[in-house]
């Protein structure tokens, strides 16, 4: 037959695989398997790297003996004389075909040509003693139907030594149902295509020399979703601005590099109207038919979903229940698409609020809020707001409603005392001392009486609470009589009371109050702010130094507060935090580090006492003491920024034992220098200035007892003993039981060394006393040798339990520290049955939620648990998951 027009012989060879290439490996394997196929169909939108990876396939098919024949498809191939004019020359290109051209049969009637044309194909080709792959790369060039009966003719009849491949932007228009049911079509579709995380950081390394580390590659293997051309883009914009942060930034609005790609491969050629949807609906973040038709006055929404469907135009489903189909724009097509919305003029603000009208019209108010916000409408804000008032006060709910209220103007809000008060609650719950002021003092300035006024005074005594003001924080607290019929104000007096007793050392008047007739309020309640108050029982015991009845009180809370209200909930941080410590305590470590993880961003910015806890045995879990030296350091100038001495007080005593557990006695020096003067403007009367005091004494007697190992020198020694004193008196007015044990401790030793052997073993029985009926391990393992010693030359004490308990003190290896177990290397983490309970239905294509249902789980559960899966198999996605485990 003869072309139209000379062939291009580019047409017929594959893109050129550069040396940055990343092997689609899994991909491949796949393809691989299923090469007996007669169709493999490669679907996918721009950029996702199907002729690469069908370049790679081809590699890799050569290299086994088989003849491969590539054609690439542009817009001129549409017609069907062109279309069959390349196909056969990709043939001959490929060693296939005869010296004569195959006929186009122009005399014959356009329904028969198609088919008579592939018949004479089907038959020089089953000639052929090779396998025969035949590669059409952008087949969604592809568009008259002859040239879909041609196809369809060569996948029903083609020998068997013939596989077409197809790789096309959108799903050719052939009848694939038989081929699927026999076993003979392999797919791969667009979101298979996607980078895992390993391609993009490979890719990632490869493109930026290296110089990417692991947190900036998940980031921007989440802001790309592993789009192959977003991640190219990205590195392009990252090398020519190699200190801006990897994120949409980094590309947009400066960058024309994505822009560009986008509005000549992806958008040019779409109809208008489709154009125009795509931008109207760029503002939201999900949205379904109905939204998007109302949002982009378009009443054929459903028919234009369905366009961007099949042209996967960078459209994401989302688990959002089966009332509707819900989906999301890739995050940076929708930036995109965004930028020209302003840019074309188009009435932003109105879009927004009709989004928030449709919201608000089907209940969501969450979502119409968040959209009225950003139409200026702070009208409809504030009506919205008034509706959506939490009923339960879920800590949670009322910070995100913090979050909304103060974006509203102050002079609006004075129009809503109601918001006035839940942002200053939602403030106080969030440890936003100094902005619950703000809005307190607002609350005064209403006329008086105001009925606001017991609340406020409720408010202000948690306030004064966060600044560590404990004795003023009971004085100002209002009579329970006073407040409103509320449980979340009984909760909050109950738990200010318990938490304030219970650092002022009353541990007895702590323990009234948890079990008194009015604290029925937290042990019938499972809300975030009764379990909150709840856990403050399990503090008070931790802080008397009964570890056992902290563990019993707060591990049923922070199971409670997991189930109930998710992982990462405000109760259940709260709760971990404290957990934590009792685990490092109770020689638990992993249950420790499990208890931290994925928390510690939300507990940094928590409560003083708990960022503390959180962070201490954060770095006491550390692989190595100079890493956690590291880590204290970073959050001594955190603290410090805050205005908080306290945790400034204990992440400098935290350095002064690491540093001495590393030998660096010069570090150890410099931070005790610089905890004493902490000290020096912190010695009033208050409890946060004893507790300064007491971490001083400590330390200072650990640094002497250093210095006197080192010169057995006689005087230090006696330092030591000095200190502990100082101490000794603080632990004991503020009843710190742990700290009293590890001072009974630290004299052993300190008299140990003035070689007082008697007195040092008392110490040590007394130590022993108080560390068994509190359950403490960390505290004497954490001495190292020197204590090891000194527990193996007691005699055998009487207590038949107390001997067990110096015995399995003695079975630990002697100076190995929790980093030093951190150390050690880990056996491959199995998963929990749980975890392979949710594995196996992952297999099913079922959502979070159903998967939720059908296990009797919450939905952040089955997150958490999806999250630990991923870590333990190494993978990125669902798919990646079932596939590995198949493999497993």
């Amino acid at each position: 037959m003869k072309p139209t027009a000379p062939l291009i012989s580019t047409r017929f060879a594959p893109p050129r695989i550069g040396s940055q290439a990343v092997p689609r490996a899994d991909l491949l394997a796949r393809l691989h398997d299923r090469r007996p196929c007669r169709l493999l169909l490669v679907t996918g939108g721009a950029g996702f790297g199907k002729s690469t990876l069908l370049a790679q396939w081809r590699q890799a098919l050569i290299r086994d003996g088989a003849t491969v024949a590539w054609l690439s498809l542009s817009p001129d191939d549409g017609v069907p004389e062109t279309f069959c004019a390349n196909l056969d020359g990709a043939l001959r290109q490929a060693g296939v075909a005869p010296d004569e051209q195959l006929p186009w049969l122009g005399a014959v009637e356009a329904e028969r040509r198609g088919r008579l044309f592939a018949s004479l194909l089907i038959n020089r080709l089953a000639r052929l003693n090779d396998e025969l792959y035949l590669m059409i790369d952008d087949c969604q060039h592809a568009t008259d139907p002859a040239i879909a009966r041609l196809l369809q003719t060569l996948v029903d009849d083609a020998p068997h030594n013939l596989h077409l491949v197809l790789a096309s932007r959108t799903t050719p228009g052939l009848r694939l149902g038989r081929l699927r049911a026999m076993g003979e079509l392999c797919e791969l579709e667009c979101a298979e295509l996607s980078f895992s995380f390993g391609e993009s950081l490979a890719f990632l390394q490869t493109h930026l020399d290296g110089a990417i580390d692991i947190d900036s590659a998940h980031s921007m293997h989440a802001l790309t979703h592993g789009w192959p051309i977003g991640l190219q883009l990205l590195s392009i914009a990252l090398k020519a601005n190699p200190g801006r942060r990897p994120g949409i930034d980094a590309l947009l609005p400066d960058s024309v590099g994505l822009g560009a790609y986008l509005a000549e491969d992806v958008m040019a050629g779409l109809p208008a109207e489709l154009d125009e949807f795509l931008q109207k609906i760029s503002i939201l973040r999900r949205f379904n038919a109905s939204l998007a038709g109302w949002v982009g006055e378009a009443p054929q929404a459903e028919a234009l979903i369905g366009m961007l469907e099949a042209r996967n135009l960078f459209l994401l489903p989302v688990d959002a229940g089966a009332e509707h189909h819900w989906y999301r724009l890739h995050p940076m097509f929708a930036e995109f698409l965004g930028q020209r919305l302003h840019a074309s003029g188009a009435d932003v603000a109105q879009l927004q609020r009709r989004a928030a009208e449709w919201f608000a019209q089907a209940g969501m108010v969450e979502d119409a809020v968040r959209h009225a916000l950003q139409s200026g409408d702070f009208e409809l804000v504030g009506q919205l707001l008034e509706r959506l008032q939490p009923k339960d006060y879920s800590v949670s709910d009322l910070i995100r409603f913090m979050r909304w209220v103060e974006r509203l103007p102050r002079a609006q809000l004075a129009r809503h005392p109601s918001l006035l008060a839940l942002c200053a609650w939602g403030c106080v719950l969030a440890a936003l001392p100094d902005p619950a002021e703000g809005w307190l003092d607002l609350l005064d300035a209403l006329p008086q009486p105001s009925p606001w006024a017991p609340q406020v005074a409720l408010m202000r005594a948690v306030v004064a609470s966060q600044h560590e003001q404990l004795e003023a924080s009971l004085a100002l607290l209002p009579s329970l009589d006073s407040l409103p019929r509320s449980a979340l104000m009984a909760q909050v007096h109950a738990c200010v009371a318990i938490n304030c007793v219970a650092r002022l050392g009353r541990h007895a008047e702590a323990r009234s109050l948890f079990h008194a007739p009015a604290a029925r309020v937290l042990h019938a309640s499972d809300s975030e702010m009764a379990l909150i108050a709840r856990f403050a029982g399990a503090n008070a015991a931790l802080l008397e130094g009964n570890l056992l009845e902290a563990e019993r009180i707060g591990a049923a809370v922070l199971r409670e507060a997991e189930t109930r209200h998710g992982r990462r909930s405000t109760s259940a941080c709260l709760a971990a935090a404290m957990m934590a410590e009792v685990f490092h305590e109770l020689d638990r470590l992993d249950a420790a580090r499990e208890a931290l993880a994925n928390r510690m961003d939300v507990l940094d910015c928590a409560v003083q006492g708990y960022s503390i806890s959180a962070a201490l045995c954060h770095a006491q879990l550390l692989a190595s003491a100079r890493e956690a030296l590291n880590y204290l350091e970073r959050m001594e100038a955190r603290f410090r920024s805050r205005g908080h001495p306290r945790g400034v007080a204990s992440m400098l005593a935290g350095q002064v034992r690491l540093a001495l557990q590393c030998g660096d006695r010069r570090l150890a020096e410099e931070r005790q220098a610089n905890l004493e003067r902490l000290a020096d403007n912190h010695r009033g009367g208050a409890s946060l200035d004893q507790e300064i005091a007491c971490l001083t004494a400590l330390s200072r007697a650990r640094l002497a007892l250093s210095r006197a190992r080192l010169a057995l020198a006689r005087c230090e020694g006696e330092a030591a003993l000095a200190a502990l004193a100082v101490a000794e008196d603080i632990a004991g007015r503020y009843g710190r039981g742990v700290w009293r044990v590890r001072i009974d401790l630290l004299r052993a030793l300190a008299l140990d060394l003035l070689e007082r052997p008697d007195a040092a073993l008392d110490s040590l029985r007394r130590a022993l006393a108080s560390g068994y009926r509190g359950g403490l391990r960390r505290s004497f393992l954490d001495e190292g040798e020197a204590l090891q010693a000194l527990l193996a030359r007691l005699e055998p004490l009487a207590d038949a339990a107390l001997e067990a308990y110096r015995q399995g003190l003695l079975a630990h290896p002697a100076g190995e520290s929790a980093p030093a177990r951190a150390r050690r290397p880990a056996p491959e983490s199995p998963l929990t049955p749980r975890e392979r309970e949710i594995l196996e239905l992952l297999e099913q294509p079922i959502s979070n939620k159903r998967i939720a249902l059908a296990l009797n789980l919450s939905l952040d559960t089955v997150k958490w648990n999806l999250k630990n899966i991923y870590a333990k198999l190494g993978v990125t996605s669902r798919y990646e998951a079932v596939v590995a485990a198949r493999r497993r």
